[in-house]
């Protein structure tokens, strides 16, 4: 029986991240000792009871080196697309064939943005994982990057983590990388300290944030982000270096790598919590005083309000809502980014007039909105919000 940590006490539904950089190597194959060993990992914590959905990247990386002629452009979505497609296949077999050989079995889920913002998908894809969990099947999930493009694509997968982390209420999330876990500068500096513990509502703006692998989409400001996503919804979180011999139980088992303490006593309502996890990263819309105000009072927030967008994202898109420099809400748009830039600081009966249509007076409806912070407020007779 494996003894976790104190601080993963109680823990009994883990997701567990592995970059391109673990299951890769540099010449491009897959890394097979490292696999083995993580799946080895894997059943030993099944066998202790604990249930675990690993999100894999690698099957890009993997399609690339298949590609011999009309090679599509390093950054195009067109050779991401096709390199998925080749890569992973070969990716779920060597799991598949790797879970055989230790007496477990594995599956494989591939989703898209789309599968988190919907509804009805979302919830069908957290029926599908209940199912494998409770036969004890290792669902494997990755971004189904053959299809994907702007418009639906996760963005990579240490946020796909973090949203499979919120839909089937794990206890944890554990992110295995190449770096030990958060320095407070470069890991090369030699006076570069190491942070063992991130307590929730901890300010990380003096950590280095440049890590980033040859391979994949990632570095260490997607992980970070990834992890601030779940924290807030009383999920525990661990990021540790794929370079420990047992890099999937040494971190959950011994103080290594850097824990994220969650937020306590968290119970959130299963919309706002789905809400939260499926945020589009690196977009926010920045509102004045006014809608700040309003917002906390539980208003919805209008165009009039809406001082800047940041970012590309489409109607149906979770996004920040930022006031100053603070992200202290989230919420669902009517509106994709290129509209709302148009109607910005308009009243909500101008909207027609500027885009031809009009789908909604609000751009995030309350019922649709999330804040993240507890602000005492007075109210303002006077105030006009829309």
């Amino acid at each position: 029986m494996i003894s976790l940590r104190p601080e993963l006490s109680g823990v009994k539904r883990l997701v567990v991240k592995v970059g391109s950089n673990v299951v890769i190597k540099e010449s491009g194959r897959c890394d097979r000792r490292k696999l083995r060993i993580l799946v080895e990992d894997i059943v030993a914590l099944q066998e202790s009871g604990i249930e675990v959905i690993i999100v894999s990247s690698g099957s890009v990386s993997l399609g690339k080196t298949y590609l011999k002629e009309h090679i599509p452009k390093d950054s195009g979505v067109d050779l991401q697309q096709s390199a998925s497609s080749i890569g992973q296949p070969i990716l779920i077999n060597i799991y598949s064939t790797l879970f055989e050989e230790n007496e477990g079995i594995c599956s494989q889920i591939l989703l898209t943005h789309d599968d988190f913002r919907n509804r009805e998908r979302f919830l069908q894809a957290k029926q599908t994982i209940e199912v494998l969990l409770k036969n004890n099947i290792v669902p494997i999930l990755n971004e189904n990057d053959s299809i994907s493009y702007n418009r639906n694509t996760v963005g990579d997968n240490d946020h796909l983590a973090a949203q499979t982390a919120q839909m089937v209420g794990a206890d944890a999330l554990l992110v295995i990388t190449s770096a030990n876990g958060l320095y407070d500068r470069d890991p090369a500096d030699p006076d570069a300290n190491f942070i063992k513990k991130v307590d929730f509502g901890d300010e990380l703006a003096n950590v280095d944030m440049t890590t980033k692998t040859s391979f994949g989409r990632g570095g260490m400001s997607s992980k970070i982000h990834a992890i601030s996503k779940v924290t807030p919804l009383g999920i525990k979180a661990i990021l540790s270096s794929k370079d420990k011999e047992r890099f999937i139980i040494d971190p959950l088992t011994q103080q290594v790598g850097t824990y994220f303490s969650p937020k306590n006593h968290f119970n959130p309502e299963l919309k706002k919590a789905w809400l939260l996890s499926t945020k589009k990263p690196n977009c926010f819309i920045r509102v004045d005083e006014g809608a700040y105000r309003a917002l906390l009072r539980g208003k919805s927030l209008f165009a009039k309000g809406i001082l800047e967008v940041q970012g590309s994202f489409f109607c149906g898109d979770s996004v920040d809502i930022v006031f100053g420099d603070r992200e202290f809400a989230s919420g669902i748009c009517e509106y994709d980014s290129e509209e709302i830039n148009l109607i910005k600081q308009r009243h909500s009966d101008d909207i027609e007039e500027v885009l031809g249509f009009r789908t909604s007076l609000e751009v995030v409806q309350t019922n649709n909105l999330v804040i993240n912070e507890n602000t005492d407020i007075k109210e303002n007779s006077n105030e006009r919000i829309s």
